[in-house]
């Protein structure tokens, strides 16, 4: 993990590897630790820009945890989120969407609608669309993204703040002048509330705010 947080990331891979010898050994192939170590593995791989080899190290993950733990898992969703993000990262839309809505499924499934992970999901499917010039469907997800923060508890109003722009710039980049200025005051009020002033409106006709690149629970797998 220290390797892995420092970017060491040749000898991060050596000490995964290491590891999932070791539990191989200890444990049998189909065994939790065991895609555990698989996971970590392939985030190493996918910071090394290898991606093949990250996918082929998350789809190891992916079947041994369907195995153990079937198909509507919030563990599952994780690999499944992992993978969606490997295509994203090298082109491949159409195979992220396809990953990413399968991820949505099963975390709706398994974790229920108002969730933080169905929320990441959620974005990612709409940053996607927005990717593929579907402006109407990037939209869709962002407001469904807007309801979700509404109810989640400790709501993160810096977040909220950040969506409605980000909803915003989907509407400029659509030319949709009264909607982009609903939005853009609804991330002022926002922003007010929090302490902060115009100057932090980003207006952009395409980024977003800091899209993550694998699943956070993946600090603590790796």
């Amino acid at each position: 993990l220290i390797y892995f947080q420092t970017r060491s990331y040749a000898k991060a891979l050596d000490v995964y590897q290491e590891t999932l010898r070791i539990r191989r050994d200890a444990y049998g192939e189909d065994n939790l630790e065991v895609a555990a170590s698989l996971n970590s593995i392939g985030l190493v791989l996918f910071k090394m820009e290898l991606h093949e080899m990250a996918l082929q190290s998350f789809f190891h993950s992916l079947e041994i945890r369907r195995k153990n733990l079937g198909h509507i898992h919030r563990d599952v969703a994780v690999i499944l989120y992992n993978i969606a993000t490997v295509y994203l990262e090298t082109g491949d839309e159409d195979d992220a969407l396809q990953y990413y809505e399968e991820t949505l499924r099963v975390e709706k499934a398994s974790l229920g609608l108002s969730h933080r992970d169905v929320l990441l999901t959620i974005q990612h499917i709409g940053q996607v669309h927005q990717q593929r010039g579907e402006i109407d469907k990037a939209l869709s997800y962002f407001h469904e993204s807007i309801r979700i923060q509404q109810e989640l508890p400790n709501r993160d109003n810096c977040h909220l703040a950040q969506t409605w722009n980000q909803i915003g710039n989907l509407y400029l980049q659509r030319g949709d002048a009264a909607n982009m200025m609903t939005a853009y005051t609804e991330t002022l009020r926002m922003l007010h509330a929090i302490g902060k002033s115009e100057r932090d409106l980003n207006i952009c006709g395409f980024n977003f705010y800091g899209m993550s690149k694998m699943h956070p629970e993946c600090a603590a797998c790796a």
